[in-house]
């Protein structure tokens, strides 16, 4: 949002902006990162078109999630048991499920009824026939659900990569019933952008690091406000993963040298179609579910209410 020459904060809708550095959506297309004086949040500034920010991700995107297969399944277990502590049976929808991979797991795991969400119809067509789940093809704008359908929403690294991700949130809230729940993953803005920012001031240039179509730098207070906006009730805000963050401030040897390497535009490239049995095959063998499940616990002895250190955050909101 714009008034004359102020831009207004499109997270907090109320602070105005300022010019905090420049930053590379890929390489080639550079832009101001402007920063909220109010809630702190920042954003690309002009916003993106829609062209330009799918150049950020290649046609082929999802082969990642068949190598990270059992991780995925077993977030999807891990999910089941939250779910069904709260609740012993309902439905669930996943936004940006690609694959659907962590649905099989809460599917397979709970009473659950499961329903996926994803931009990507190849991704969606794999995932339905690899996981036999259900994935309608939308984006999170135009969901073509009835209001109050779902009892939980599951937005996991989605919101930043949303053009108006107030609107977003209230979508979500329409989707579920008046007992709803959402379970928000979202990368700690400041922490997230800020090998930019400190590259930027070092070298006097935009630097590409690892926020990949990340539109949006959510902090704390900006996401609070957005939740209040948009109908929901923090039930538990936490930070997590501090080795990120440490990695972040530059405090781990090499933090930054990656960043440093010069990488040709790969921004919207297709890599030629493959099959499901030839992607079948970047699966690795099963996993320890006893091993993946104890380092879950304990990661998530170290999830911080109290803090904004960490690269992460991991939101709890009820519909009010």
């Amino acid at each position: 949002m714009v008034e004359g020459s102020t831009a207004v904060c499109p997270v907090c809708l109320k602070g105005t902006t300022r010019p905090l550095c420049r930053a590379a959506l890929y390489p080639g297309n550079e832009r101001d990162i402007r920063e909220c004086a109010d809630c702190g949040s920042a954003c690309y500034f002009p916003p993106p078109s829609k062209e330009e920010i799918a150049r950020c991700y290649s046609d082929g995107y999802f082969s990642g999630f068949f190598r990270q297969y059992w991780k995925d399944y077993y977030k999807g277990r891990a999910l089941a048991l939250r779910l069904s502590a709260w609740r012993p049976e309902g439905e669930l929808l996943d936004v940006g499920c690609a694959l659907g991979t962590l649905l099989a797991g809460v599917r397979n795991s709970s009473r659950w009824r499961v329903r996926g969400l994803e931009l990507s119809s190849e991704a969606a067509d794999m995932g339905g026939r690899l996981n036999k789940v259900e994935i309608t093809v939308s984006a999170l704008s135009a969901a073509p659900f009835a209001a109050g359908r779902f009892d939980c929403v599951h937005v996991n690294n989605v919101l930043e990569h949303e053009s108006d991700p107030v609107a977003a949130l209230k979508k979500v809230s329409a989707l579920l019933n008046s007992r709803g729940r959402m379970e928000l993953t979202v990368p700690n803005g400041p922490v997230d952008l800020l090998p930019n920012v400190t590259l930027f001031r070092r070298l006097g240039r935009p630097v590409k690091t690892r926020h990949g179509g990340h539109l949006f730098f959510f902090t704390r207070a900006g996401l609070e406000a957005m939740l209040s906006a948009a109908g929901f009730r923090a039930v538990s805000f936490r930070n997590f993963h501090f080795k990120q963050g440490m990695k972040a401030r530059g405090w781990l040897p090499g933090a930054y040298r990656s960043f440093l390497r010069s990488a040709p535009d790969r921004g919207g490239e297709s890599k030629g179609k493959e099959t499901l049995e030839a992607y079948k095959g970047l699966i690795p063998p099963a996993a320890s579910w006893s091993l993946y499940y104890v380092r879950y616990r304990l990661r998530r002895m170290f999830y911080c209410p109290f803090s904004d250190f960490g690269a992460d955050f991991s939101v709890v909101a009820e519909k009010k």
